[in-house]
């Protein structure tokens, strides 16, 4: 019966059609349609009760107390916003109630899309909304920027917003990447920064507001590329990207960066944040536990980190599962629990025992007092044993377990303000993270001393090998930790000798 409806459907649209494809020889139409402006014009004819029914918009426009009439007598309306090309098309469907979009680039879909939406024609924008999702997705990606102003410019283009929508809550990272990232308009930038389920690292949403603004003002006021130094602009330059800025600093979580990167990378715009937002990020340093109006978290935070963010994780995912390419940062299989803070929990193997000793497949980091290095270790097993109360120390067997460093990446608190990623007009996660892979160290434990991979004792803190990485009693007192090549393959750091001022503990939970 279905079928059947459809052919008697089909047959009757080819009837119709008929109207249209025979146009010039029908000589009851009664409407002229005016297309196009200058040289690119052209009239179409039409039949009033036939469009006015297939198109809400001539349906009003037609409407008995607004119509008119030419000289001649037949009604006409005119549209010079609309290209006679695209209108072709239109017509064509208003007549036969179908189109072909294959053949059809990108571009002049969406001009097709821009006439249907001004006439009303919502069954037909929004086919072309689900074609060009379907077999255009290159190029939207390649043109994001747009496509994601296009999209929210137009209310009901529904399809196309959610496909925008799913790529920045999956992949924020490919957004701010983007070449003609700063062509994103104002109104949609904030949409993006406002995010509360944004999984970026809080430092790069910050860089990319300030790239942003630093290429709104640079583009309008043609300001020479070489001139990317905010903070040594002339007054009235300052004064355009102070007005543009404001708007968005109240959604950025300053809580969120840690105090390295604040005094690095946005203390040299504090003229730019209004005053009370800047102190009370400023008292948050202070004392973490203060709770202001002004501080709160993303609703979706990929781990609780003053040292980690979103590229060393990715490294240390693929590390544990010993992949040969990286891992997409989008798609990590593991989630991250913290356990223990030293600058909150203390710094004593007597503390690190007593809430590490239950705990099993677990990462510890650690920042080096004086260089800023990250190094850490991979204990997939737990930091205790059943012959815990006899002895007291043992050696434990493992072949999984790795110790690694991460470099410096942030200037220090005496240096000059380092702002030279400003000379970006994006961010670049992809060539960061491989910087940052090319200058890490790797180290996993020597295949022919798989039987001292970790050792076990109630006076120390972690120790992996020998002298490899091993804590002491009280890792933030001068020569309390070590880093010595002994049972594992690398040296992760050249001095033996060192201390922390903070150390980080986390439980690795499988997706």
């Amino acid at each position: 019966m279905i079928t059947d409806d459809i052919k008697l459907i089909k047959k009757f649209s080819e009837k119709l059609f008929h109207f249209y494809d025979e146009r010039d020889e029908i000589e009851d139409y009664n409407v002229k349609i005016i297309i196009g402006q200058d040289y690119n014009k052209k009239t179409f004819k039409a039949h009033l009760y036939l469009i006015r029914a297939m198109c809400p918009y001539f349906n009003t426009a037609f409407k008995k107390d607004w119509r008119k009439k030419d000289n001649d007598g037949f009604f006409f309306i005119e549209k010079p916003n609309i290209k006679p090309e695209v209108f072709e098309v239109i017509l064509r469907y208003i007549y036969s109630g179908s189109i072909s979009c294959e053949k059809k680039s990108p571009e002049f879909l969406f001009e097709i899309m821009f006439a249907s939406d001004e006439l009303i024609l919502h069954d037909l924008y929004s086919y072309i909304e689900k074609y060009l999702i379907e077999h255009h997705s290159t190029y939207l990606n390649e043109n994001f920027p747009y496509i994601l102003s296009l999209s929210f410019e137009h209310p009901l283009w529904k399809r196309l917003q959610e496909f925008c929508l799913t790529k920045i809550n999956n992949n924020p990272y490919s957004i701010f990447e983007l070449r003609n990232f700063q062509s994103i308009s104002s109104n949609f930038f904030k949409e993006i920064i406002k995010n509360d389920k944004l999984l970026m690292d809080e430092i790069d949403i910050w860089k990319s507001l300030i790239i942003w603004c630093k290429g709104q003002v640079m583009q309008r006021n043609h300001i020479p590329n070489d001139h990317y130094d905010i903070t040594k602009w002339p007054k009235k330059y300052k004064k355009i990207f102070s007005k543009i800025i404001k708007e968005f600093v109240p959604f950025i979580r300053f809580n969120n960066i840690n105090y390295k990167d604040f005094y690095d990378k946005v203390k040299p715009f504090k003229e730019f944040i209004q005053q009370d937002i800047y102190e009370s990020s400023l008292w948050y340093y202070v004392n973490p536990s203060i709770v202001t109006k002004r501080l709160y978290d993303r609703k979706i935070k990929f781990i609780d980190s003053n040292l980690l963010k979103l590229k060393h994780l990715t490294l240390i995912c693929s590390w544990i599962d010993k992949k040969s390419e990286i891992y997409n940062q989008n798609n990590l299989p593991y989630t991250f629990d913290l356990k223990i803070r030293g600058t909150l929990d203390g710094f004593t193997a007597n503390i690190f025992q007593k809430k590490s000793r239950k705990l099993e497949n677990t990462i510890i980091i650690m920042r080096v007092k004086g260089t800023n290095e990250l190094i850490g270790g991979y204990n997939p097993y737990i930091y205790e044993h059943d012959r815990w109360k006899e002895p007291n120390e043992f050696w434990r067997t493992e072949y999984k377990s790795f110790i690694f460093s991460f470099p410096d990446e942030t200037s220090s608190l005496d240096s000059k303000n380092n702002i030279s990623w400003l000379n970006c007009n994006n961010l670049n996660f992809s060539t960061e993270l491989k910087k940052l892979e090319s200058r890490s160290i790797l180290s996993r434990i020597d295949p022919n001393h798989i039987s001292n991979a970790f050792y076990i004792s109630k006076n120390t803190g972690p120790r992996f090998g020998k002298y490899d990485l091993f804590l002491e009693d009280n890792f933030n007192l001068p020569l309390s930790c070590r880093c010595s090549k002994q049972y594992y393959l690398n040296d992760i750091r050249d001095e033996f000798y060192f201390c922390i001022d903070e150390y980080e503990l986390f439980k690795i939970i499988k997706k």
